[in-house]
């Protein structure tokens, strides 16, 4: 069971901080995406790199009325906390996040799961507005609770491979985004380069992903100087069946000397 830490100065009283301790480093810092929380890290895939023996440490975004700033803020008061470095492991708008941190003192490097890239949202919106209404409604609604969401909207958001049961159990939890940072994150964002941070970054796309499309997978790890990659799986890759292979490759790339 992680351990629960109260919150870090700097933070408000109601984000949530849950520990997973392991004697190595770095240390790993979990960042959710919109519409989520840090429960998404906690359906295994946190525990499972500190049993590998990275510590992990999963922070859940307080959302109250909160910009991206807001977010930025909360992490940055996390890995001040910290004594040695860390690696930010970011999905989705999380990602965004995470790459605005990485000209921070402790960030070593970078990973960054279907994520939003440094152009923003507003490109990804328009495609999916024309491509898939349903899947665009409900992501322009991500500040309010889904309940019970239509079956092609499961369908959307993960693979065939994922159970109805399962998915309809996570849709549940989402929602409940800050319409303050669905709104900052449709516009470009100051993202260092990575000829500028040099921090070695691993871009995880889906190949199912109806989100975050593969271009902008691309162009994601272009701005870092990196490659993309893509694994099976739906954009909630650490929720999928086979999240598993997801984490074993975050850890290969963790562990290897020069980031590979």
């Amino acid at each position: 069971m992680p351990d629960a830490l109260p919150p870090r100065p700097g933070t408000r009283a109601t984000s949530l901080l849950r520990h997973y301790p392991a004697a190595g480093s770095p240390t790993l810092l979990f960042l959710h995406g919109a519409g989520c929380g840090g429960w998404v890290w906690e359906e295994g895939f946190a525990a499972h790199c500190a049993a590998a023996g990275l510590p992990a440490l999963v922070l859940d975004f307080d959302r109250t009325a909160a910009g991206l700033d807001d977010y930025l803020g909360q992490a940055r008061a996390v890995l001040a906390g910290l004594e040695g470095p860390a690696v930010l492991v970011g999905h989705s708008l999380g990602a965004l996040v995470a790459q605005r941190l990485l000209l921070e003192p402790s960030v070593r490097g970078a990973a960054l799961l279907t994520p939003v890239p440094p152009e923003g949202l507003w490109l990804s919106s328009a495609r999916l507005a024309l491509t898939d209404p349903t899947l665009w409604r409900e992501a322009a609604r991500m500040d309010q609770p889904i309940g019970t969401a239509p079956a092609d909207l499961a369908r959307s958001l993960f693979s065939a491979a994922m159970p109805e049961a399962l998915a309809q159990r996570f849709l549940r939890r989402m929602g409940g985004e800050s319409r303050r940072a669905l709104l900052d994150a449709q516009m470009p964002q100051p993202v260092p380069y990575g000829w500028l941070h040099r921090r070695p970054v691993l871009v995880l796309g889906a190949a199912g992903d109806q989100l975050i499309a593969p271009d902008a997978v691309h162009r994601c790890a272009l701005w870092h100087g990196a490659r993309a990659e893509f694994l099976p799986g739906g954009h909630l890759l650490m929720l999928e069946p086979g999240w598993e292979d997801v984490a074993k490759r975050l850890l290969r790339w963790v562990k290897s000397p020069g980031n590979e």
